[in-house]
């Protein structure tokens, strides 16, 4: 069964893009679904984020937690699943046909870090230190998606992992448009808040 926790896309028609509803709870519209609910999330906003017990494999910073005065916060993968995991299947311009992707969105994740509101960007950095400038509201607009596992299995770094920041774009087929792709960062290690 496909649930909207955050997103529902409606009025998609031939000539229509979809319009996205932001709210808390949605109900659920059959055949219109953006993305299926894994888990719900245990580590809610407001809550303290614990120090990883295992390797990390992301950090947060810049414009976050300014109620706890953290200028940084790092996520071990357990801590990070934590945030409630999503899966949807869509294309990319990197993998041949559909592929499913599971993992966190990003709405959810800079919540959880208390990202200020009136940031615009976020810098993207990956482990090879690429970084690319998305803004804030990609996030807030569209279910985008901090993917850890591409067709069931964890992404080593040589298969795009540990993360891989994915767009929607089998519901919104504008986001396949090339002033996106380089949003699409994989091997995903930071992420800075402006």
């Amino acid at each position: 069964m496909r649930f909207f926790t955050r997103f529902s896309a409606i009025g998609l028609g031939a000539a229509a893009i979809g319009v996205l509803m932001l709210s808390q709870t949605v109900a659920p519209v059959a055949g219109s679904a953006v993305y299926d609910v894994v888990s719900e999330p245990t580590l809610r906003p407001g809550t303290p984020i614990p120090a990883p017990a295992g390797e990390v494999v992301l950090r947060v910073r810049g414009m976050i937690g300014a109620a706890s005065g953290a200028d940084e916060i790092a996520f071990d993968m357990p801590t990070l699943e934590r945030l409630g995991l999503v899966r949807f299947t869509t294309t990319t311009s990197w993998t041949e046909g559909p592929v499913t992707f599971e993992g966190v969105l990003l709405s959810s994740l800079l919540e959880a870090v208390g990202a200020d509101q009136s940031a615009t960007t976020l810098v993207l950095t990956a482990l090879n230190d690429y970084a690319a400038s998305m803004p804030v509201s990609d996030a807030r607009t569209w279910p985008v998606m901090l993917a850890v596992k591409e067709n069931g299995q964890y992404m080593s770094p040589r298969e795009h992992g540990p993360m891989w920041v994915v767009y929607p774009q089998h519901a919104f087929p504008e986001l396949g448009r090339r002033h996106f792709l380089s949003r699409w960062v994989w091997q995903l290690a930071q992420i800075t808040v402006e």
